[in-house]
């Protein structure tokens, strides 16, 4: 049966209209004028908008059917047309309206009834032969369905409209009205495979995970190899934290021989939800061969395929499955997104992703959340957020599970809901979570960088370097997990603290002579601090006194094992001898260190990047040199380690900058 656009009719209205409120006429006007402009999406806005203040009022469903028509979104059309139906049951071409959206949504028993209930009205209307002419293409449609589901007669016909009932429902998300349905027709045909299945949809969409996995298990109880409840089944253990059991089911599904008009998207679909990639593409070469590509379904299957060849690194084949897609149809906006996020930076990718956030996270979950965490946010309460959030999650343990899926391969939305999920509620489950993230190529830099971030804080990476996935590649990264500040380092008496700076100033201007008389003057004052000595065996080095500026570093750091500049120092000048393992030695403690001046941090820096250029790893050293600049955009030390590594640096936007010192 072919989609035809049912008309809009003419503008209904109650025998006696109610007045309009003036705000009311505002919005409708407001309305009007958008669409005359073309700007339809903020015009739907304002009609629902209009809708919820002033509910059931023709005048805005109307204006809401008709924006709806124009924008091809043909279940919210029917919807509203359901909905007017009943309002103004005496208008024939409001009938006629509603039971074109019936067949342009595949409701062929649900549009048959409406037909004959027009005939029946307005038997000379002037579509009416139209229509008479219609009708015994759709009764034909039926027989044929009534005879696949030994469904004979008009009893048959009438279970075939209240499975068109269940599945509008459904489509709408009406999922208590759904159910209902769906028993009242279970009471009159208790083995209605399809029943069962759109049941079950229906209790996982409102929630009740445990009731859907049930009642895909009465289906598969009479019918084991059924299509649609195996897909269903392997989705929803998937999707509630259950992927052994998942997988388990998956297998049965693929091994399943029964027949189903979309068998093969109904496999694709629960073999993507569970991330068998390779799984999906072989059911994909299957559906070729048996000539699926040329069904309906066509343009579905080549953008699943693409998800899973993109994921398993064939960019290629996915990119020409997506265009083929497009090709098929070419208003599948899956398929469009993906492709015009490939076009992006590698480190702001999202794809592949495989469908929208509603076939990932139900309803009622997000209703949940919003229930718990928006009063706590409202107090900007950084506890109260994470309590609310704990809170969330014992009432829905299953998000434990989702949320590695959805961060693994859910859509920015999908994703972005499981990440701030995780770093609100901050459970060792979900910090787990966040670090197998972290570690994983998926999703943008920035995303997977707050994962690292989060996850090294809790002490789940190992401090020091970790290997991430940045900029399309695997680079080695400094997760700053610590805090970088400008506050003073050391306090010195008065003199003393004059002199001091004053050595550094001459350090800076090369008068290494002055810088020495300055710091030993100093140190007759206070004989026992590191930063003195440290500076003071600068000096001597940077006038030629190798011996004694060596010897001085190391009876600084033996003295003062905690005091950095000396450790950093000593490690540099091992480097210099070649002895890289005690190089390494002396920087491997600092990696835990959580509180970093300004001035330590660029020392730290430049002895790891020496280090490792030392040992022949300038990707690395590079990645320091990329974290340092970011830290500390103006600190004079960058040119000459740029020039070391033989060009410039990158900043990288992802690294949080900190404030500078003041």
């Amino acid at each position: 049966m072919s989609k035809k656009k049912p008309r809009s009719g003419k503008k209904p209205g109650p025998s006696t209209p109610r007045p309009l409120s003036a705000k009311l006429v505002d919005a409708l006007e407001e309305a009007d004028s958008l669409m005359q402009r073309g700007r339809l999406d903020e015009a739907i806005d304002v009609l629902e908008s209009a809708d919820r203040r002033y509910p059931n009022r023709p005048e805005v469903l109307t204006q809401l059917m008709n924006v709806y028509h124009d924008v091809e979104d043909m279940i919210g059309y029917m919807s509203v047309a359901e909905r007017l139906s009943k309002l103004v049951p005496n208008d024939p071409d409001l009938t006629l309206a509603l039971a074109g959206a019936y067949a342009a949504n595949l409701f062929p028993a649900l549009a048959l009834r409406t037909f004959h209930h027009f005939l029946k009205r307005w038997p000379d209307h002037a579509h009416a032969d139209e229509v008479r002419k219609m009708a015994p293409d759709l009764e034909s449609f039926l027989r044929a369905e009534q005879d696949e589901l030994d469904m004979p007669g008009e009893a048959g016909l009438e279970l075939l409209t209240m499975h068109d009932t269940v599945r509008s429902c459904l489509a709408q998300g009406r999922y208590r009205e759904a159910r209902q349905a769906a028993e009242d027709l279970l009471r009159r045909r208790p083995d209605f495979a399809p029943a069962l299945n759109n049941m079950s949809q229906a209790y996982y969409a409102e929630g009740k995970i445990d009731r859907a996995i049930s009642t895909t298990q009465r289906v598969l109880a009479f019918e084991p190899d059924n299509v649609h409840a195996l897909s269903n089944l392997t989705r929803y253990l998937c999707l509630s934290g259950h992927p052994d059991e998942a997988r388990q089911s998956a297998e049965r599904l693929k091994a399943s021989a029964a027949q189903a008009a979309d068998v093969w998207l109904k496999k694709m679909e629960a073999l993507t939800v569970l991330g068998d990639d390779q799984g999906v593409l072989d059911v994909f070469h299957h559906a070729e061969q048996a000539g699926a590509l040329q069904s309906p379904d066509a343009a579905t299957l080549y953008h699943l395929a693409a998800v899973a060849a993109l994921r398993l690194t064939r960019e290629e084949d996915a990119r020409e499955y997506w265009k083929r897609a497009l090709k098929l149809s070419p208003d599948l906006e899956l398929a469009r997104d993906n492709l015009d996020d490939l076009r992006k930076p590698a480190r702001e990718r999202h794809a592949p992703w495989a469908f929208g956030a509603g076939n990932w996270i139900t309803p009622q979950a997000i209703q949940d959340l919003i229930v718990h965490i928006e009063p706590a946010s409202r107090r900007a309460d950084d506890d109260a957020v994470t309590h609310a959030a704990r809170r969330y999650l014992r009432k829905h343990p299953e998000m434990n599970g989702l949320a590695p899926v959805l961060l693994d391969r859910g859509d920015p939305d999908a994703r972005g809901f499981a990440l701030r999920l995780a770093l609100m509620a901050e459970t060792p489950e979900m910090l787990a979570v966040l670090r197998d993230f972290a570690l994983s190529p998926r999703g943008p830099d920035e995303m997977r960088f707050q994962a690292a971030q989060a996850a090294a804080t809790a002490g789940l990476l190992p401090p020091g370097p970790a290997r991430l996935w940045q900029d399309g590649e695997w680079r080695e990264l400094l997760l700053l997990g610590f805090e970088i500040h400008g506050e003073p380092l050391t306090q010195h008496q008065p003199p003393v603290e004059q002199w001091a700076l004053d050595a550094m100033q001459a350090l800076r201007d090369s008068d290494f002579i002055e810088a020495e008389r300055l710091l030993k003057q100093a140190l007759e004052i206070q004989p026992d601090q590191p930063d003195l000595l440290n500076n003071l065996a600068a000096a001597y080095d940077r006038q030629g006194r190798a011996v004694e500026s060596q010897a001085l570093l190391r009876q600084v750091h033996e003295q003062y094992p905690d005091y950095l500049f000396a450790r950093t120092g000593l490690a540099r000048l091992h480097v210099q001898n070649g002895q890289l393992a005690e190089a390494r030695a002396l920087l491997e403690p600092l990696w835990t260190k959580k509180r970093w001046h300004f001035s330590e941090y660029a020392s730290f820096c430049g002895a790891q990047i020496e280090l490792l250029l030392a040992e022949g790893n300038r990707e690395a050293a590079q990645s320091w040199l990329d974290m340092w600049a970011d830290a500390n955009p103006d600190h004079p030390d960058l040119h000459r380690y740029r020039d070391l590594l033989g060009r410039t640096g990158r900043l990288r936007h992802l690294f949080k900058r900190p404030a500078r010192p003041k």
